[in-house]
């Protein structure tokens, strides 16, 4: 298996898995954040509120899995081009609507960074993809490959996680990047 093959399956599954288990464990949080995109129907709210953080296990189950790898590489590819879409129809619009992706505590609206990190998980899984289909998933793991493939899809990872938090970070005024660093 392709080193790189390795950072962007195991990026993809620490991202979707964080994501699934942070919405399933606030659920209510998440139902209400999809109440603030006007454009979704309400009728649908409820059932996304249920079946994205089940496809986002769902995808990262698939990536564990060395049987299922190219199908979860589709599927987190088309999971985070669909976000990447929600957050570029929510800048668009001009809505405040934040993102609950990973339980933030921030109230930061969907801006460029939300859609740069959907844009760059997208191409983490249709690299992967193409990777898989043209070199093959299976091959022997080194042990440094293995460690440097963990520790970039850790740093990856939590990138992605804090977007959020660096976003509000970098938007905020000196006085209040300085009051958010003390507390």
């Amino acid at each position: 298996m392709s080193d790189l093959l390795l950072v962007c399956r195991l990026t993809l599954i620490c991202v979707l898995a964080v994501a699934g288990l942070a919405k399933l464990r606030d659920r209510r949080r998440f139902a209400t954040a999809l109440g603030d995109l006007p454009y979704l129907p309400a009728a649908a709210r409820p059932a996304l509120a249920v079946l994205v953080p089940a496809a986002e296990l769902l995808a990262a189950v698939l990536l564990a899995l060395p049987r299922t790898l190219t199908a979860g590489l589709a599927v987190a590819a088309a999971l985070c081009a669909g976000f990447s879409a929600v957050a570029v129809t929510t800048m668009r619009r001009g809505s405040s609507a934040g993102c609950p992706c990973f339980g933030s505590r921030t109230t930061v609206p969907m801006g460029p960074w939300h859609v740069a990190r959907n844009v760059t998980l997208t191409v983490l899984a249709l690299l992967g993809g193409t990777i898989a289909l043209t070199q093959g998933t299976a091959g022997p793991f080194a042990a440094p490959a293995l460690a440097l493939a963990g520790a970039v899809a850790i740093y990856l990872t939590l990138f992605a996680v804090f977007t959020d938090d660096l976003a509000a970070f970098f938007a905020a005024r000196p006085a209040d990047a300085e009051r958010t660093i003390t507390q």
